[in-house]
């Protein structure tokens, strides 16, 4: 097999979790930096150890990608906001694997509704952890490839990612107030 046809083979298994970290990490400009990164990664694929798993090596890419990216509009338009608008929601696939069984309407409905619920707590999660809990919980990565990844320690990614989860418990548990709702209470003492 030529080295081509084993990076689109490659890309081609990896696709649905590459673009899921592309949307983790840019958000409305996902499929901008998927493109960029599979350039890129492509370009260097020929120095790719195959001993190495190459999710963990090309994530590190996208990473590396959306941090030049992000230089660069720092430096062209310093005085713009780089996060614009409320983001595009993601359409939930049934042609995921964990989708593969045949359910009921009903519960496909309420699957559908429950991983929405995940989705919509974890986007609300502070960027740092927000990458943690995506490489660990959706994409199922070990803690050292994703010490690699952010270039962080393994115990620095244990505890991002223990902080992650437990905001993303409260966040699917607790009721979410709305802005402007904070310390605004009815008093009921019959006056």
């Amino acid at each position: 097999m030529d080295s081509r046809s084993e990076f689109q083979d490659l890309v081609h298994q990896y696709l649905d979790s590459l673009y899921n970290y592309a949307h983790v990490l840019a958000r409305r400009d996902a499929e901008d930096l998927l493109q960029e990164s599979l350039a890129r990664a492509y370009g260097g694929f020929p120095a790719f150890d195959r001993s190495q798993s190459f999710r963990p090596w090309i994530f590190t890419i996208m990473r590396n990608v959306q941090i030049d990216r992000l230089r660069r509009r720092r430096l062209q338009a310093p005085e713009q906001p780089l996060e614009h608008e409320k983001e595009a929601e993601p359409v939930a696939s049934l042609d995921n694997p964990l989708c593969s069984i045949p359910l009921a309407p009903e519960d496909i409905l309420l699957r559908r509704e429950t991983v929405e619920q995940v989705r919509e707590a974890i986007r609300h999660l502070p960027p740092l952890l927000r990458e943690i809990v995506e490489l660990r919980d959706i994409e199922g990565l070990s803690y050292r490839e994703i010490a690699t990844i952010v270039s962080r320690p393994v115990g620095t990614v244990m505890s991002r990612l223990y902080r992650g989860r437990n905001l993303l418990r409260t966040y699917l548990v607790e009721p979410r107030e709305r802005p402007g709702e904070k310390g605004i209470g009815v008093r009921n003492d019959g006056l």
